[in-house]
């Protein structure tokens, strides 16, 4: 369990697929080699439209990586050299937060309503899997409120089993409703992860770690 800068917000700050992990750049080099050798990734450190909001305002796959608009040139271009064999557009889109609107694995990817059918199109031409435009738990901010690996998904503790079974449908992965974080129910804000490890926020209590653990196959 970890907090990055005194807070246990440990996935708005950071984001992982199962071949990177992408952090604020000025955690110390300690913790960023911890954070990679748990999740047996390559670590890229950067800001992302100077802020250290990297989950909320990325999300991507072993075949691409989406970022939001506000992000500075600079910035995408450290992620492109750091990641040369992924691909790594701008999604050039009204809505910022492109983290919080998609969830996604190496299998397919929910994502929210909002898009217009062309930023779902480039969506889909990035990621490289089935995109399906749905709400989980009646919310269109899907990526706040799961978090999927190619083993498993941990999803909002309203989902219904209608959303689960979308989830299951599409990242074709098993799922599991839990918190993180004493309680939290935007997982996605207190977990890092990938198939191999997972760094969740250090308020997490130990029958949500049990049950993250389990969900994601760790």
């Amino acid at each position: 369990m970890e907090d990055f800068f005194g807070t246990a917000e440990v996935g708005v700050l950071s984001f992982a697929s199962e071949k990177y992990v992408i952090v604020p750049v000025q955690l110390t080099k300690k913790k960023i080699e911890t954070i990679s050798k748990v999740l047996n990734v390559k670590a890229v450190s950067t800001t992302i439209g100077g802020t250290y909001l990297i989950g909320a305002l990325l999300t991507g796959n072993s075949n691409g990586i989406l970022i939001s608009p506000i992000a500075f040139e600079e910035e995408v271009d450290v992620i492109k050299k750091e990641l040369n064999s992924i691909r790594v557009e701008v999604l050039d889109s009204k809505l910022t937060a492109v983290g919080n609107l998609v969830v996604t694995n190496d299998k397919g990817a929910i994502v929210s309503p909002e898009f217009t059918k062309e930023e779902v199109a480039k969506i889909r031409d990035v990621l490289d899997v089935e995109v399906v435009q749905a709400r989980l738990a009646g919310r269109p901010y899907v990526g706040s409120i799961s978090v999927a690996t190619n083993t498993g998904a941990v999803i909002h503790i309203e989902c219904t089993e209608e959303d689960e079974g979308l989830v299951k449908d599409v990242l074709k992965v098993p799922c599991t409703p839990c918190t993180v974080n004493d309680g939290v129910p935007f997982v996605r804000s207190g977990i890092v992860a990938t198939s191999i490890g997972a760094i969740v926020g250090s308020r997490t209590t130990g029958p949500e770690l049990m049950t993250i653990s389990t969900a994601l196959g760790l």
